[in-house]
Parts: C-alpha cells; sequence; structure tokens
C-alpha cells in the first residue's frame, strides 16, 4: 500500500487566503507531492494560491455558489467534467455545501468520497449535516472531538468517521528569544518590562475584537505597563479602531495589519488572548502554544481541547468582557504563571497536535481510498473504505 500513491482533488467553498481550511492546505497538499502524489485544489483565488504551487500543488479555479435547484444542477455538471479533466483516485471536499455538489456531481463514479470537517458555524447547517453527510461521503475526518460528537449525535454514522486533530508544525513555530528581541523594537514606546497581549485573527466579527478591546480597557485602568497587538486584517479594521480611540486605548493597542512572519510576531507576544464567540479548533491559539505562551480563549468549539483551563490558560464564557479581563489580571498578579502555564502550552502541542503524525495519518487514509478507485463501484466503495484493517483511525 506504502507504494500506492494517490491524486487527490480537494474541492473548497471560499478563496484560498488566509484561513484555517486553507493553513491546513498548505501544509498537507505540498507534503503529500513530497511524498510522490499529486494535488489539485479547486477553489475560487486568492492571496495564498500562490504558497500552494510553489508547493507543487495545482490549483484550479472553481467556484461553489448556487441558490436554486437549477443552480445546482448547473455547478453539478461542471464539477462532473472538472473531474473527469482532472482524473483524481480521490474527491476531498472541504464542507457540507461542497459535500453536496461532489455528491451531485460523482456519486456513480468509482471515486471515494472523503470530507474533512473543520468546523461547522451554522446551528441550521449543523441539523442537517448528518443527514447530508450519510449521504453523500464515502468517510468523514473531524479535526476535532467536539465538532465529531455534535454531527455524530445529530445522525451521521459514527462508523463512517474518524477524528485527526490537524498538527502544528514546530519547525516553524517555537520559542524564538532572538525573534523576541528583535520584535520589541518594532512596538513604538514599548517598554522592556511591558507585558503584551497578543492576538492573531482575521478582523471579523466572529473574532470579537471589540469584546477583547473592551476587556483591554479595563485591565489599562490597574495595570498601564501592558500593551495588546492585534496582527491581522478585515472588514471590521476601521470599527475596531474607532472602538480603540473610543475607548481611550488607542495609543496602547498596536494594530500589525496582515504579516506573514507569524512566528515572530508570537514571539512577541507574553500572552495570546482570543474572544471568539464561535471557532472550531483554534489554529492560531496552537501555534502560539507551540511558541510556549499561555492562552487565554472563550470557551467555544474546540477550543478546549487545546486550552485546559488552569493548565495552560485559561478559558472564560464568550461575551462575558470582565471575565476576560480578570484572566488577563490574573496573569499579571502572578507572573510566575505566564512561564509555567507557557511550558504547559509547548508540551501538550508536542504530545497531541504533531504534524508528522496529522500528516501521516491522512496520507494513510487517502492511500487507502486512492487504490480503491476504479476497482469497485461507488457503492461498494463505501465498506472497503471503512474497514478498520486497512482503514486507520487516529
Amino acid at each position: 500500500m506504502k507504494d500506492h500513491p494517490f491524486k487527490i482533488l480537494y474541492l473548497m467553498t471560499d478563496p484560498f487566503g488566509m484561513g484555517g481550511v486553507q493553513s491546513d492546505l498548505k501544509a498537507l497538499g505540498p507534503y503529500f507531492v513530497s511524498r510522490g502524489h499529486e494535488v489539485v485544489v479547486a477553489c475560487p483565488p486568492g492571496d495564498q494560491v500562490d504558497v500552494l504551487t510553489r508547493g507543487g500543488v495545482t490549483h484550479i479555479p472553481f467556484t461553489v455558489h448556487f441558490r436554486t435547484p437549477g443552480q445546482f444542477a448547473e455547478q453539478a455538471r461542471s464539477l462532473r467534467d472538472l473531474i473527469g479533466r482532472v482524473a483524481p483516485t480521490v474527491l476531498a471536499p472541504q464542507s457540507i455545501r461542497a459535500s453536496w455538489i461532489c455528491h451531485a456531481a460523482a456519486k456513480n463514479m468509482p471515486l471515494a468520497r472523503v470530507t474533512t470537517i473543520h468546523n461547522i458555524h451554522s446551528n441550521i447547517n449543523a441539523l442537517w449535516a448528518g443527514v447530508i453527510l450519510n449521504r453523500a461521503s464515502h468517510l468523514v475526518i473531524f479535526e476535532s472531538d467536539h465538532e465529531h460528537r455534535r454531527i455524530t449525535r445529530l445522525g451521521l454514522s459514527d462508523r463512517k468517521t474518524r477524528v485527526i486533530p490537524s498538527g502544528i508544525d514546530t519547525d516553524t513555530f517555537f520559542p524564538d528569544p532572538g525573534a523576541r528581541q528583535r520584535m520589541r523594537l518594532e512596538i513604538p514606546g514599548l517598554s522592556p518590562d511591558d507585558v503584551v497581549f497578543g492576538c492573531v485573527a482575521r478582523l471579523s466579527e466572529e473574532k470579537a475584537h471589540a469584546n477583547l478591546l473592551a476587556s483591554y480597557a479595563v485591565v489599562r485602568k490597574t495595570y498601564p505597563k501592558t500593551r495588546l497587538v492585534l496582527v491581522g486584517d478585515g472588514p471590521l479594521r476601521d470599527e475596531i479602531r474607532s472602538l480603540a480611540r473610543l475607548l481611550g486605548i488607542e495609543d496602547f493597542v498596536h494594530f500589525a495589519g496582515q504579516r506573514s512572519n507569524v512566528r515572530e510576531w508570537l514571539n512577541l507576544f507574553d500572552v495570546f488572548v482570543l474572544a471568539s464567540t464561535r471557532e472550531s479548533l483554534p489554529r492560531a491559539a496552537r501555534e502560539a502554544m507551540a511558541c510556549g505562551l499561555p492562552v487565554i480563549a472563550t470557551r467555544v468549539g474546540a477550543t478546549r481541547e487545546a486550552v485546559r483551563d488552569g493548565e495552560n490558560g485559561f478559558l472564560v464564557p464568550p461575551g462575558h468582557v470582565d471575565a476576560f479581563a480578570r484572566a488577563m489580571i490574573h496573569l499579571l498578579f502572578d507572573p510566575s504563571l505566564i512561564s509555567r502555564m507557557g511550558g504547559e502550552s509547548r508540551r501538550m502541542i508536542d504530545a497531541r497536535f504533531s504534524q508528522s503524525r496529522w500528516l501521516s495519518d491522512n496520507e494513510a487514509v487517502y492511500r487507502v481510498a486512492g487504490s480503491l478507485a476504479g476497482r469497485f463501484s461507488s457503492r461498494e466503495i463505501g465498506p472497503k473504505l471503512l474497514d478498520p484493517v486497512v482503514t486507520p483511525c487516529s
């Protein structure tokens, strides 16, 4: 089986820019190519496509957008044509919508359809997820126990699922004292003993930067020798800047914008903070953990699988500004916790979120799936792919 390469066609609904799914594929795609497989990603273009292509991955512009049955049928025909041109041995939709259109396009093709579910933010979509995935996918990979439990409770057959937590590249993300020293010079007026709270996230509604700013405004009243650094860009940039002015903390909040040297910015931080109202298994928080940072986050989605309250950080209810501020103050009141919790963060990454294990587990699943292409009908592929003897379970 190890010598059997696959050709995988990933289907995404979002543009290939910054994001969790995109980050996963930027790691998986080039790795698979280096292992002798072929990788094609079909999705709308975005500013991170060149990262894929430099790694030997082929990108094909393709948009999944439908509102009527007629549009759905037209999209299915277009995808069927694309599958015919690409000739993959594995189809890998990356969402519920992508899974459904893949099913419509390829339900009679002798190809395994292996869906990866990163997160399902909409409760309405979650209600239908089990029904759709039972019919549309031969196998469903979940990146978190939280999402796996949620969707199997809503009807998805547990037998056709696998949980493979996405990994963090510890060759890229690690404690770097040199970077910390350099980056502290990037922030105007930053004193050597100032404590830096930092967040790497898109400036969008679900990341709740407004709540984070409100919490930080509370912290500054008691602990002025602090800073807040926000790395990222998004549609709420101007609104968040205006709020910082309104709260009187504009001079103490540094808006770094979109940055490619994320590890260096993470090493600038003393504490990573994430006030999201919804999350899956937050990659940015785990990258911060790999850099040896404690994390203060909201108790949403699968965040608790990365942040263990009182061990490597604190979890607070979403939207509770005062509770979030108290967690920040707790670390300022007892600075020894920052170092101790940061060390535990790094140990948790090494123990649970190994990139090498994540890559190899995904490769093993796709190898089995690819080996079935053309040898069995679509109906026969499902049972073959679910055989525990040949399909690994993380």
